[in-house]
């Protein structure tokens, strides 16, 4: 049986923050016995946006990579590693990324090593269990530590609905990698089983969940930020996810990454199986926290089969791009991130041809000025509509 440990944590002041850690990981058994002195540990953090400031509760906060870092340093004697490859495929966005969420000054005053995944070399992987990606490339870095610490982010996802342990490890393919994998997988299902195929050849050894703000709404990058209160830790990704998506009102079994991996036996993704410790879901639950969309999945995820259920997700999260030109601000970050080249500029303006699109919310992880709205299919409007008329749950 999996362990998750919920730790209170108010606020990102640097004391609060290490004591949650270190209490949160002196709550799972055997931790402490797998980290030896010298071991290389790998922070994989969540760095999504280059640009936003660690307030907006889009990238993983810096407080809690600096009380990560002490700890593996300065408790453990271990040698520390930060990376990530962030959400843009613009030249520096990663090197941005560091500098704005001021990783590179914890690195520099603690003397870790920054690894920028899309700067590093790649190792090709090959998955014979595969059920949509049988083979991607990663940093090399992730195969030559020796420990590997994801550090998600807990945030709404427009596409996958809920992004967090599972999902982090998409960063662990450099630059235009991810593009490809968009491409490869544009449903929402198919793009949630891709997902778990990358996991399942990059699992982390420990997971720790930056969840004192997350991220509500229309996340991952233009929602609004949301006190939780929380640090979370695990050494399954999907017991993780399992929790940390209860906690915000989710039906785990609703949210695709999380039923597959389950399926899969990847981890466990059954909330009754789970040993949770410190404190208890129903003390910490956040029954007010925004969703997109997600009311027809939730009702789904309890009554209806894996295939009619897979119709549903992709029916109610299939969208396709549209721009408020009055928010844009011309940087086009999201013409050279839509990996269909469905937008384009004309006479200055961002154009996107509906017909390319593949709604695989890109242009929206990218777009820093709330400039993309992602609109959905008539279809999944009506699936929506009826499940907000039959009182199923509150869809926003």
């Amino acid at each position: 049986m999996p362990t998750v440990s919920i730790v209170k944590c108010d606020d990102y002041e640097s004391e609060k923050v290490y004591s949650a850690i270190h209490r949160s990981l002196s709550l799972l058994n055997g931790v402490a016995k797998q980290i030896k002195p010298g071991m290389k540990v790998l922070l994989k953090i969540n760095l999504l946006s280059s640009s936003q400031p660690p307030e907006r509760a889009v990238n993983t906060h810096p407080v809690v990579v600096r009380a990560l870092v002490n700890i593996f340093q300065k408790d453990f004697g271990c040698d520390v590693y930060i990376g990530d490859s962030s959400g843009s495929v613009k030249n520096a966005s990663t090197f941005n990324a560091f500098r704005v969420t001021r990783i590179n000054e914890i690195a520099e005053e603690t003397g870790v090593k920054i690894v920028n995944f899309d700067k590093d070399e790649y190792v090709d992987v090959h998955n014979k269990d595969y059920e949509v990606l049988d083979k991607f490339r990663i940093a090399r870095t992730l195969r030559t530590v020796d420990f590997v610490v994801s550090v998600p982010k807990l945030k709404t996802h427009g596409l996958t609905q809920y992004t967090g342990a599972i999902k982090n490890m998409l960063g662990s393919i450099p630059g235009n990698g991810k593009k490809n994998v968009h491409l490869i997988a544009p449903k929402p299902t198919v793009f949630a089983k891709a997902l778990v195929d990358i996991h399942q050849m990059v699992p982390p050894n420990l997971v720790i969940m930056d969840a004192i703000i997350g991220m509500e709404g229309n996340g991952p990058n233009a929602g609004q930020p949301k006190k939780v209160g929380l640090i979370l830790a695990s050494k399954d990704s999907v017991a993780m996810d399992t929790v940390a998506s209860t906690i915000i009102g989710f039906e785990p079994m609703a949210v695709p990454t999380i039923r597959f991996a389950h399926q899969r036996g990847l981890g466990v993704g059954e909330l009754n199986t789970i040993n949770v410790v410190g404190e208890t879901i129903t003390n910490v639950s956040v029954p007010d926290f925004q969703k997109p969309s997600s009311g027809a999945q939730d009702f789904a995820g309890k009554y209806l089969p894996d295939f009619l259920l897979a119709l549903m997700f992709d029916s109610t999260c299939s969208t396709f791009s549209t721009v408020n030109h009055s928010n844009c601000t011309r940087c086009y970050e999201c013409v050279r991130n839509c990996p269909a080249g469905a937008m384009s500029k004309e006479n200055g303006k961002v154009i996107v041809d509906k017909k390319k699109c593949i709604g695989c919310f890109c242009c929206d992880e990218v777009c820093d000025f709330n400039a993309i709205e992602m609109k959905r299919s008539l279809l999944g409007r009506t699936l929506l509509g009826m499940a907000k008329a039959l009182g199923v749950e509150k869809v926003e």
